[in-house]
């Protein structure tokens, strides 16, 4: 995945050019002042509209892309909003990271954009980094309609077949299955706000350590682990949790004193457990 980052100038780091620019800058708002006496207007409100002025230069593209080259205007596109949500980082205190993948680019590995901690998130989350932009650009090629790979693509897609893992066993059962692993975990943790919470498949009762219950399981499908279950009742629970009958709902009365750390020692780790896995090569 190509990260971008912005590099630090010279200027940022001379203190004494830093100090003679707060010096300008207060001079500066000396003068806005005055302007706004002058013009019967509000301080602040003077102010806040130089700052909008000002923002617009912010966010203007720093970089412009003329021509065929198609790879350099979206790596440049790129680029110019990965400053955009920098800028809004330092000017708000918004986070936010951007990962883009091209589909039609067998080659391309990606693109982490965005705030530092934004990006930081993206890299040390379970499932994210590199593995993440590949699962997210083999979800995108599978979603989007199929076009013909002409020109140099047929080549890199040759390559590819000599050259790459042979795709896992199962078909469709096992991307059924890992599908409902994704969107289990991803909807734990969004209801419980806690980054590394796992689901307890056989026993749902504990996720009270995360301060959530489960509610809408269906009707006739056991509390199993996802590679017990068949293929049908893995399907329910997949409709079930991206439709939102099956979903996690916050708890009222959570403990204070406790939290999933002081379960580590009894933690539920038959998430882990994959019955279709072949032995270690």
């Amino acid at each position: 995945v190509f990260e971008y980052e912005t590099q630090t100038s010279e200027a940022s780091k001379d203190v004494l050019f830093l100090e003679r620019l707060d010096t300008f800058m207060e001079k500066c708002l000396g003068d806005i002042k005055a302007f706004a006496e002058r013009e019967l207007r509000p301080y602040e409100e003077t102010r806040r509209s130089i700052a909008q002025w000002h923002a617009k230069y912010l966010f203007q593209p720093a970089t412009t892309t003329s021509g065929p080259n198609r790879v350099a205007q979206v790596r440049a596109t790129l680029c110019d909003t990965s400053r955009i949500l920098e800028s809004l980082a330092d000017t708000s205190g918004v986070q936010a990271f951007l990962l883009a993948v091209d589909p039609n680019d067998l080659t391309d590995g990606g693109f982490l954009g965005g705030s530092l901690i934004g990006r930081e998130f993206w890299r040390e989350m379970r499932g994210g980094g590199e593995h993440g932009a590949r699962a997210f650009k083999t979800h995108c090629v599978s979603r989007l309609p199929n076009r013909p790979i002409t020109g140099v693509q047929v080549h890199h897609a040759t390559q590819d077949r000599l050259t790459s893992t042979p795709p896992p066993k199962g078909g469709p059962a096992r991307s059924i299955k890992n599908e409902l692993y994704d969107s289990v975990r991803n909807a734990l943790r969004l209801a419980s706000g806690v980054r590394g919470a796992e689901m307890k498949w056989t026993n749902p009762e504990r996720l009270d350590v995360y301060g959530v219950r489960l509610v809408g399981w269906p009707e006739g499908v056991p509390a199993q682990n996802p590679s017990t279950l068949k293929v049908n009742q893995n399907k329910l629970l997949l409709d079930a949790i991206q439709n939102g009958t099956l979903k996690f709902e916050k708890m009222n009365n959570v403990g204070t004193g406790g939290g999933p750390s002081k379960l580590e020692g009894n933690e539920d780790f038959s998430w882990a457990y994959d019955a279709d896995a072949g032995p270690p090569s």
